[in-house]
């Protein structure tokens, strides 16, 4: 049995000797808060609807692919119920116990990133579909379900190929069973890993692409209905209509200004669907930066220290790797920082994920949240009559 806290010769290792409780225990914590509100939003939206779209499927497997992550971290404990082989050099088996526990989390990893990041994708270029295309692709209920298994299956062997590449690599001598030491969860040899972030990279920037293609749709859409009704467009999309109004009031004196009901209805709509555009993508773009900058410094300096090479043994790599980092205190900081970044931002990322696709649901979960507020805060005093009230709590809600 092993510490399942895990500070086994943690002095040893500098590059997280100062935060691996922060590490571990933000594992321990963030992981299963985020499982729990994942599972909260899939039952709620289950619960809720009636009939479930093709963008609230895609919200659906979101969460299930983000409870994918948390279920490759929470694995880690398992670990502990079998002999630790890490400090054992007389055999080279990538399969023991630990190390096939390892490899399932890589795998759950990898096709939760890929997962998250495709189906992204596809809510970007729905939004794309709808805005832009009178005869829509998605729409076709076939052509749907098609994308699904596609994104599901392009993820599936993607993340057992990148393990398959890892296993077979020739310059392979990181072993599984170790490379939990500064973590609490194992990844890919330092190689393999940068390919696997390419992989992410591309996929970001095709999501980038799609959102600003429909960012700027929509705001066009705007300006258009603005311009029909002879507005000028100096007023942003986050201007109130009462206020475009008034800074039209002279204009509209002339030319009898106003909207109808089904303009204002479309203003609405249309500066709506820009914040969900705007939402989801800046999150994505956040998370997976600061996911980069930590692999990054991880691939590209580290690596001569994970590796073995012929004639030095682990504790003269050992040794070399604390003066590496005593020699550059700075970069021992910033080693740090960063890997706790990484470790906390992966441990609640689903929380990050699951506000950010609530938008697209807002009144289904956001009716919630003010109903479980005002019956565990305002429980006893009448908030049907008082509309001030109200009101500001849809705000503190909606910040």
């Amino acid at each position: 049995m092993g510490d399942i806290i895990d500070t086994v010769k943690i002095e040893q290792i500098y590059r997280c000797n100062n935060v691996k409780l922060i590490v571990i225990y933000s594992s321990l914590i963030g992981t299963p808060l985020s499982l729990i509100f994942l599972l909260f939003a899939i039952i709620r939206m289950i619960c809720a609807k009636k009939k479930i779209i093709f963008l609230s499927k895609l919200i659906l497997l979101i969460f299930l692919s983000e409870i994918t992550n948390c279920f490759s971290k929470i694995i880690q404990i398992l670990k502990y119920n079998y002999e630790d082989l890490r400090d054992d050099k007389s055999f080279s088996d990538q399969n023991t116990s630990r190390g096939i526990i390892c490899q399932i989390q890589i795998v759950t990893s990898i096709f939760s990133d890929i997962c998250s990041l495709l189906l992204t994708l596809l809510i970007s270029l729905r939004f794309y579909d709808v805005i832009r295309n009178k005869k829509r692709f998605f729409d076709n209920k076939k052509n749907g379900i098609l994308s699904i298994i596609f994104t599901i299956l392009l993820a599936i062997i993607i993340s057992i190929s990148l393990l398959l590449f890892d296993r077979n690599n020739e310059d392979i001598s990181y072993r599984y069973d170790v490379r939990d030491r500064c973590t609490y969860w194992c990844w890919l040899s330092h190689f393999p890993g940068m390919i696997c972030y390419g992989l992410y990279l591309i996929l970001l920037v095709f999501n980038i692409i799609y959102s600003c293609k429909n960012i700027i749709i929509l705001r066009k859409g705007y300006k258009t209905i603005l311009k029909e009704n002879e507005i000028s467009y100096r007023n942003s999309m986050s201007t109130p209509l009462n206020d475009i109004s008034k800074d039209n009031s002279k204009e509209s004196e002339k030319k009898n200004f106003h909207f109808t009901k089904e303009e204002k209805k479309r203003i609405e709509e249309l500066k709506l669907m820009t914040a969900k555009c705007f939402i989801y993508p800046l999150v994505t773009i956040f998370i997976w930066m600061l996911f980069s900058i930590y692999r990054i410094f991880d691939a590209i300096t580290l690596s001569e220290f994970d590796v073995d090479e012929e004639g030095k043994d682990i504790d003269t790599k050992i040794i070399e790797e604390q003066e590496y980092f005593i020699e550059r205190p700075f970069y021992h900081f910033l080693t740090q920082f960063f890997l706790v970044c990484h470790s906390i931002l992966s441990s609640i990322r689903g929380i990050f994920y699951g506000f950010s696709f609530m938008a697209f649901e807002e009144k289904l979960f956001f009716n919630c949240f003010r109903n479980i507020w005002e019956k565990c805060c305002f429980k006893g005093k009448d908030l049907e009559d008082n509309e001030e009230k109200k009101k500001l709590l849809l705000v503190i809600l909606l910040q």
